[in-house]
């Protein structure tokens, strides 16, 4: 289980200027807690040396820890360089889906709007975030037994599918968004199941 659950989420008690900070929180915390290892894609790898090279050019000043091995691949990250990818992904792939409405007017129409403009937010955001997700990673191992608590926390019982682990991590993210506009766990599993992962 998640330590932020034994927290009782602390980071949703906190009030957001910006949607796209509670993404960074939210993405930073859960995957930190979650991945106990995970292999980057080679995608991530190749973005990651070409931000260091811009960054180098432009400052020479890195406020993060980003380690490669000989074979140019991303050993070890900062869980922070993760979560802004993730946070940027989301702001901008939000923005071009909403038709370059900001994230915090969505949210706004979220919170406000139909029991639709809910269910699209879920399934608009799950695949978000599962794409992200994969943009990142080849691969995530979690612990055995976290993989049997989410399992059954997020009715995917009968999903047999091999990236399990990587909706597992989607839906992490996912449910402390939905939590944090009132939505609750059971109607975005109600959703997704129906729609996206049966």
């Amino acid at each position: 289980m998640s330590d932020m659950e034994n927290n009782d989420k602390k980071h949703l008690k906190k009030i957001y200027k910006n949607f796209s900070d509670l993404v960074y929180v939210v993405a930073t915390t859960e995957l930190e807690s979650f991945i106990t290892k995970g292999e980057f894609t080679s995608f991530f790898n190749y973005r990651m040396k070409q931000i260091l090279s811009e960054i180098n050019e432009k400052s020479g000043i890195l406020d993060a820890g980003v380690f490669f091995n000989t074979k140019g691949e991303i050993t070890l990250i900062d869980a922070g360089v993760v979560g802004k990818f993730i946070e940027n992904n989301y702001n901008l792939k939000m923005l071009e889906y909403y038709k370059n409405t900001f994230l915090n007017k969505i949210i706004r129409g979220v919170v406000n709007g139909s029991e639709k403009s809910k269910v699209d937010f879920i399934l608009i955001s799950y695949s978000i975030l599962y794409d992200t997700l994969n943009e990142l990673y080849k691969t995530i191992s979690c612990k055995q037994v976290n993989k049997i608590i989410y399992i059954n926390r997020y009715a995917l019982e009968d999903y047999n599918k091999e990236d399990c682990t990587m909706v597992i991590a989607t839906l992490l993210i996912l449910e402390d968004l939905c939590r944090y506009i009132g939505v609750d766990r059971h109607k975005m599993v109600k959703e997704l199941k129906n729609k996206i992962y049966k």
